[in-house]
């Protein structure tokens, strides 16, 4: 594969549903492992949101709700959505996620 000679800059969004059963210390627990493994990776991220806790459409894990969270990521390792991938696989703790690549504008901030 020819190495690139240039910086790619991608954005990204990240939505994980983590178990309704969480105390708040253990959810500031998770996400401050989410934090750092994005920021190990190479990624910053621009913003986070807490949806709160939501019904989900079907059951997940025997669970009916789910606490929502999405993560704004700026990143130039294209690597960066199956690390956050795997994470996430071997978690116990999120039930479900989503990460997808999200196209920027020229001249508009994310």
């Amino acid at each position: 594969m020819a190495k690139r000679y240039y910086e790619t800059t991608r954005h990204y969004e990240s939505v994980f549903v983590l178990k309704p059963t969480l105390t708040e210390e253990e959810v500031q627990r998770r996400l401050q492992e989410i934090r750092e493994t994005i920021q190990k990776k190479g990624g910053q991220i621009l913003q986070e949101e807490d949806w709160g806790i939501k019904k989900l459409a079907y059951p997940i894990k025997n669970f009916q709700h789910g606490r929502y969270f999405i993560f704004r990521i700026t990143s130039s390792n294209p690597e960066l959505p199956n690390h956050l991938d795997f994470y996430y696989k071997i978690s116990d703790d999120i039930i479900r996620w989503l990460n997808f690549q999200v196209k920027v504008k020229e001249g508009k901030n994310a």
